[in-house]
């Protein structure tokens, strides 16, 4: 991980497009330089869990199978 919270103010979070309008478990997730900030869709002002892209990108091929 990397980074703090500070890094993703003003940061365009953004949610799957598989998410229902009022889905309550949500994960949105913006990119900030050379970060990508996870947060909880219902807390948008509480904490930002920070991965190096690199890294975020890895997970997300694990999560799709390649």
């Amino acid at each position: 991980m990397v980074g703090r919270a500070e890094r993703f103010e003003g940061a365009e979070f953004r949610t799957s497009s598989y998410s229902q309008p009022h889905d309550s478990y949500c994960a949105e997730v913006a990119l900030s330089g050379s970060a990508v900030g996870v947060r909880d869709s219902k807390d948008p002002g509480g904490p930002v869990v920070a991965f190096r892209r690199e890294s975020w990108a890895r997970f997300v091929d694990g999560v799709a199978g390649r």
